[in-house]
């Protein structure tokens, strides 16, 4: 009789332990406390966007002469420097911009220089990220060392060999119906006289003469404004 309520004792405690740990609820492991509960969240791509009107450092590989190239010629800029966006890199250096000539008007007479318009409009990130670009060129990086100017439509214009100061720098009036005595300028020097009513012209040539062209080295170093944002991949 004995043996038998002390079986009955010991089976009660049993499931009075067992009921106690089942009411306790189990402590997450420390490891696990930050995973988040939807998963998705691990698996779905982190993505940035880099705004508008931000510049990128590139190098144009390709040279461009607007004696040489045609409007639709292929141009090709790589990326120099990281563009970085919430401390993450969005355009890491490799990354190559693909655009064309949109635009070449060749110098003319009276010293018009050559005009040259370029445009880039995609971008391969060097993961394999193909994506659409609108970038105009922004700056030069040494513009002092060139023979042309970037003005505020992003288009290259060469600079004139000569100006109407240099022409006229030189007049000189001889008597009240005299001849007018300009400097010429041109390859030669030399003066060309044609009197028009008891006047002169002098620096005919110079007035005809052709302007430069636009001769866009290989590598040159310049800066890409985007005109819309770009949003791409990056690590986590």
């Amino acid at each position: 009789m004995m043996k038998f309520f002390r079986a009955a004792a010991i089976t009660l405690m049993v499931v009075l332990c067992g009921l106690a740990q089942e009411s306790v609820p189990n402590a997450p492991l420390s490891h696990r406390a930050n995973i988040p509960a939807d998963l998705s969240e691990l698996t779905r791509p982190l993505t940035v966007t880099v705004p508008a009107e931000t510049q990128v450092k590139v190098s144009v590989l390709s040279g461009i002469d607007t004696s040489v190239n045609r409007v639709n010629d292929p141009v090709i800029a790589q990326v120099l420097e990281p563009v970085y966006v919430k401390g993450k890199i969005a355009l890491p250096p490799g990354s190559l911009l693909d655009g064309h000539i949109t635009m070449i008007r060749n110098p003319g007479h009276m010293h018009r220089p050559a005009e040259l318009g370029l445009r880039f409009d995609r971008i391969s990130l060097p993961d394999g990220q193909e994506k659409p670009v609108a970038a105009l060129l922004a700056a030069l990086e040494h513009p002092e060392s060139l023979n042309f100017h970037l003005d505020a439509e992003g288009h290259l214009t060469g600079n004139r060999s000569v100006s109407w100061k240099t022409l006229f720098g030189g007049v000189t009036a001889i008597g009240a119906y005299g001849a007018l005595k300009i400097a010429a300028v041109g390859s030669t020097g030399a003066s060309l006289i044609l009197p028009i009513g008891g006047a002169a012209l002098i620096g005919y040539e110079a007035f005809w003469r052709h302007g430069r062209e636009v001769d866009l080295p290989p590598d040159t170093r310049c800066r890409l404004r985007l005109n819309y944002p770009l949003t791409v991949r990056v690590p986590w």
